[in-house]
């Protein structure tokens, strides 16, 4: 967990995602009571369900940008391994966090000025768009610039297209018809494919 929070925050953190994902909208009782906090404590700390709920986007946002980060520093591992590392724990981290889709949705939806940390971190990030668009020229050598804009639009697009098609139902109570990238060993084959037919 991220170390500017207390350990008393991290479970306030924990109990609001775990519940958003398994219900939707809760109250700040409910909250509490999963934490094992008292209603007091959570207006302590956040003030109000409402930046409590941005900060859980917040931080969980910045925990996975940390993580993508640290794979595509990784001086140990090789160009493509990169990739499909960072492919492998986007997916995985977003299965294990499902509710961070419908949150940012509904933060921007009630608050049109709110600015989602995940959007900063990965839509708007030059600096994380080159650093993959780098790696794909390692490996593939081609220089020009848009040939490598639209790799690495079609590698963020395979990535994210089989979580929403997997994530969306299963919060809706759904099942989805699409194979269950859940299980590591379907989402792995179905990334090493996905980096091979990018790196063409």
């Amino acid at each position: 967990m991220d170390s500017k929070y207390t350990t008393t925050q991290e479970k306030i953190l924990s109990a609001a995602i775990q519940l958003y994902g398994s219900k939707g909208d809760m109250t700040t009782r409910e909250i509490a009571n999963k934490a094992g906090v008292n209603v007091a404590s959570i207006n302590y700390h956040f003030q109000s369900k409402d930046n409590l709920l941005k900060a859980v986007e917040r931080h969980y946002s910045n925990l996975l940008y940390d993580m993508q980060n640290q794979i595509l520093k990784d001086p140990t591992s090789s160009p493509k391994d990169k990739l499909t590392i960072w492919a492998n724990n986007l997916m995985e981290f977003m299965f294990q966090c499902p509710a961070l889709i419908p949150l940012v949705a509904n933060l921007v939806i009630q608050d049109e000025s709110y600015n989602p940390e995940i959007i900063k971190k990965f839509f708007d990030n030059i600096e994380f768009k080159e650093k993959i668009e780098g790696i794909i020229s390692s490996i593939t050598h081609i220089k020009d610039k848009e040939i490598l804009n639209y790799k690495y639009i079609q590698l963020f697009s395979g990535i994210l297209g089989p979580i929403l098609f997997q994530v969306m139902p299963n919060i809706s109570g759904q099942k989805s018809v699409f194979i269950d990238f859940s299980v590591e060993k379907e989402r792995k084959k179905y990334i090493e494919d996905l980096v091979d037919t990018i790196l063409k």
